[in-house]
């Protein structure tokens, strides 16, 4: 009976530990809410606890973890964010590679061309550090290139001259290349470079001979004096200059006027413009007209009439000084007198020398012949240059044909200009007349 209660006793003891745990679990949790931390739930009082026999093992009950006071969770710190490194500076691209550096430059480019059929004409491409130059021909549609050499087979009638350099000449023209373009291809061992291209457009035979847009205007010079004549064509290939007498008798091509004329120097005398040097006053009167033509005809401007003052019609007038004065004799350079010439012969015919010390060691010779115009011009294309070693007493011929002309100048030191073979003028060029 005794054990019995002593059972009863422990069970009770047993609840009321239970119970007790339960009360401090419930003041844990109180004061983990508590919004005060300063307020802490009261403290529950102790069970005694009775001794416990030795028939009955001891409950040990844990001493409860005190609970700490509430406070607000800190945000976690914010990880820094990492320094971005700037990106290096990027090296600014260079204009142009080596190997661009070294290809070749266009520096002009062909132009359009209009021809008749079986005409020719010429296309010119420039450009600076090209080692090769092909010419091609695009079809009207572009759909076909062709570099010079197929495009010969394909026309077997045309003519293509230099194909490969950078001015190229077609001849020949056939209808069926109307409306093709040509463009040229430059390169070197950096790579190419091509031009813009230029049309060829050819007119049909219907269109026939060339039409003259403008004929030349007639001028008004004094003797030695210069002038320019300008005709304009559409279908033209060949240009020739005429002269006609004051008469309307003679009617000179530039060529033969050129000789009926020793003193006057004809300019471009095969194309659209004209110039004339060192008008003559015989040339007064006379009239200019070109001759444009193709292969289906010819056909001429109007004429222009040459005035030069001060002469008659015909042009046997004599400019009075050069008239009287004697051109065989020797004359001296004027500025530096380091050149003599000497004049022999008639007025049929005059033989000239002209010595030019270059040093004590070296002379220049110039040798040629002609006859002097009314006004004083003797024109040459006869002239030998030869360079004399006098140390070594040898000679050498340093070109034959040379061109040039004396002019009769009057004045204190009565002489003559000489324009030799480089067509230049100066006063190291004018003689004075000596004996």
């Amino acid at each position: 009976m005794r054990k019995r209660k002593l059972s009863v006793f422990c069970m009770l003891l047993i609840c009321l530990l239970l119970l007790s745990g339960c009360g401090l679990r419930k003041q844990a949790e109180n004061l983990t809410v508590s919004p005060t931390p300063a307020a802490t739930a009261a403290p529950t009082p102790e069970a005694a606890i009775p001794e416990a026999s030795s028939d009955v093992p001891a409950v040990i009950v844990p001493e409860s973890t005190p609970v700490p006071e509430s406070s607000p969770t800190p945000a976690p710190e914010a990880t820094p964010a990492p320094v971005t490194t700037p990106a290096p500076e990027a090296t600014p691209a260079p204009t142009q590679t080596p190997a661009q550096s070294n290809l070749p430059r266009v520096t002009k480019s062909p132009t359009d061309e209009k021809v008749i059929i079986g005409g020719s004409c010429w296309f010119v491409a420039k450009y600076e550090n090209a080692i090769w130059a092909e010419w091609h021909f695009v079809s009207p549609d572009g759909s076909r290139d062709l570099d010079y050499t197929q495009a010969a087979k394909e026309f077997p009638k045309l003519t293509i001259d230099k194909g490969f350099a950078s001015t190229m000449q077609l001849q020949n023209i056939p209808e069926a290349l109307n409306g093709w373009k040509v463009y040229c291809r430059f390169s070197n061992n950096s790579g190419a470079v091509t031009t813009d291209s230029a049309t060829i457009t050819v007119t049909g035979s219907a269109d026939g001979a060339p039409k003259v847009t403008k004929s030349p205007t007639g001028e008004t010079v004094k003797a030695g004096e210069n002038a320019y004549f300008v005709a304009k064509h559409e279908d033209a290939i060949w240009a020739v200059w005429h002269f006609v007498s004051p008469d309307g008798s003679r009617d000179l091509d530039y060529t033969q006027a050129a000789k009926e004329f020793s003193s006057l120097q004809i300019v471009n005398g095969d194309q659209g413009t004209m110039q004339l040097k060192n008008i003559p006053a015989e040339l007064n009167g006379w009239k200019v007209y070109c001759a444009f033509r193709n292969n289906v005809g010819s056909t001429n401007t109007g004429s222009a009439t040459i005035t030069v003052s001060g002469g008659t019609s015909g042009g046997t007038q004599k400019t009075a000084a050069a008239a009287a004065f004697d051109y065989t004799g020797t004359y001296v350079e004027q500025l530096a007198q380091r050149g003599t010439m000497k004049i022999t012969g008639s007025p049929e015919l005059y033989k000239v020398s002209v010595d030019w010390s270059g040093s004590y060691k070296d002379l220049s010779n110039w040798t040629f012949s002609g006859k002097f115009s009314d006004t004083g011009v003797l024109s040459y294309t006869d002239c030998v240059m030869t360079v004399v070693d006098r140390e070594a007493n040898t000679s050498q011929v340093k070109y034959t044909g040379g061109h040039g002309k004396l002019v009769y100048v009057d004045g204190n030191n009565e002489g003559v200009s000489w324009t030799y073979d480089n067509g230049e003028t100066g006063e190291d060029t004018s003689f004075f007349y000596k004996n």
